[in-house]
């Protein structure tokens, strides 16, 4: 970007950077439509320190709500399970017209988590997924009594990193 901005730019004279700036770029206007995402999330506090609502301007779900307490409970949805793969995400409910995440803990600043969800809310909706699906919970990796805990963690992985991408 600064290579085309300084290319018309006559390095003798001894115009400041901050004036160059100032001009428009000379990039083709679709070249700006694409860098420029059409969705605004607004976010919004909860009583919850550790929750936050995300509204995207658009319905979430028509008229119910879901909670995901656990990335297994994500079986049916696809954002859901997106949203659990950011590092820091303890659960994840959905409204009619907002998402709220609540972190694993205080020590995790809001400003480090924001940017990954902002993406992956952005990326899900330009998708044209649906939030929701009719998909049935696997079994096969469903935990038993008989697990240790090794094995429960593997099932745990396979449920949340391997079959959600």
């Amino acid at each position: 970007f600064c290579h085309m901005l300084l290319k018309d730019h006559n390095l003798t004279t001894r115009q400041p950077f901050h004036q160059l700036l100032q001009k428009k770029p000379s990039l083709p206007s679709a070249v700006w439509h694409r860098a420029v995402r059409g969705m605004f999330i607004q976010t919004q506090d909860t009583p919850n320190p550790n929750s936050l609502k995300f509204i995207p301007g658009r319905e979430v779900l028509e008229s119910r709500t879901m909670e995901f307490s656990t990335p297994a409970a994500a079986y049916c949805s696809p954002l859901a399970r997106q949203l659990f793969r950011i590092e820091g995400v303890k659960s994840v409910f959905f409204g009619p017209d907002f998402i709220t995440i609540t972190k694993e803990s205080e020590d995790l600043d809001w400003n480090l988590l924001k940017p990954d969800i902002y993406a992956t809310i952005m990326d899900f909706f330009a998708s044209g997924l649906p939030v929701v699906t009719d998909e049935a919970p696997r079994t096969d990796t469903a935990a038993s009594e008989e697990d240790d805990e090794v094995v429960l963690m593997i099932k745990e992985l396979l449920d949340t990193r391997i079959r959600s991408t």
